[in-house]
């Protein structure tokens, strides 16, 4: 597996309000709108954020539905300057989102705040940067910075077991580990994959860390044939995950597979 996060795909109630929030609050371009799918992209980012009703989603991974709380996910958009975290966060807010903790300064020396979308789905926007002590807070600017930097942070009941699924079973590279913060190697434009301990991501982003059921999030590897949906599958299955038969569609070949802490992925070729 050439070990990246191609796509993320969120399950959401309304499309067409969450299309518009994405696009009018985090600047993200409309690549596809199929109706029910929507296809985002965002300048120098080369993962694909995708929108499908959560009923969809869960459908296409042949679960159940039924979820809530926590989700155990996490993105980050990261920006070069700390004022454009308050630039990012206001213009979220100003679109739909619910601000779930603040933009403050960090003790690692860094400047961030977590927001979550129209369906919870949470977003940390952050710098590596603390602001000047004579910023002041001006209109939000037309042009909302993009980001330098995208995460999904997975959070594991086990970050040891899960950081030997992803390394030793799947192929990633890990590049920190820190205890109960691992992250992954990508392609400088790439969504960067981290884990983290599930009551510490949940306590990071100010949410409780109690959650059941389906997570309303599909992570996706696009394998550039089928014999390699197959392998990756494989793979997954050898170092502990669950697995789903894949089957063929008109678009392509793909199946799904669930990692040691409850996260969904789907592998898929269109070829």
């Amino acid at each position: 597996m050439n070990a990246a996060v191609s796509a993320i795909t969120l399950g959401v109630a309304d499309i067409d309000l969450n299309k518009k929030f994405y696009e009018n609050g985090l600047g993200f371009r409309i690549d596809q709108d199929a109706g029910g799918f929507v296809a985002l992209g965002r300048d120098g980012v080369s993962t694909m954020v995708g929108l499908y009703t959560v009923d969809a989603l869960a459908a296409d991974a042949g679960v159940d539905a039924d979820g809530g709380g926590f989700r155990g996910v996490a993105f980050s958009y990261i920006v070069e300057e700390a004022e454009g975290v308050d630039a990012v966060m206001a213009s979220a807010e100003k679109a739909g989102a619910s601000v779930i903790k603040p933009a403050r300064s960090q003790f690692w020396g860094g400047y961030s705040g977590y927001i979550a979308d129209r369906d919870g789905h949470l977003w940390k926007i952050a710098s590596n940067h603390k602001p000047s002590l004579f910023r002041g807070k001006g209109p939000v600017p037309a042009t909302l910075p993009a980001p330098t930097e995208t995460h999904v942070t997975l959070a594991c009941r086990d970050v040891k077991q899960s950081k030997a699924f992803y390394a030793d079973g799947l192929g990633f590279l890990v590049d920190k580990s820190f205890g109960k913060f691992v992250s992954f190697k990508a392609e400088d434009t790439a969504t960067r994959l981290s884990l983290y301990g599930w009551d510490a991501l949940a306590d990071d982003a100010g949410v409780k860390p109690d959650g059941h059921g389906f997570r309303a999030t599909t992570l996706s590897y696009i394998a550039p044939s089928p014999d390699e949906v197959d392998e990756v599958l494989a793979a997954a299955a050898s170092a502990g995950a669950t697995t789903t038969e894949p089957t063929k569609a008109g678009w392509g070949y793909s199946g799904h597979f669930t990692d040691p802490s409850g996260h969904l992925w789907k592998v898929a070729s269109g070829a």
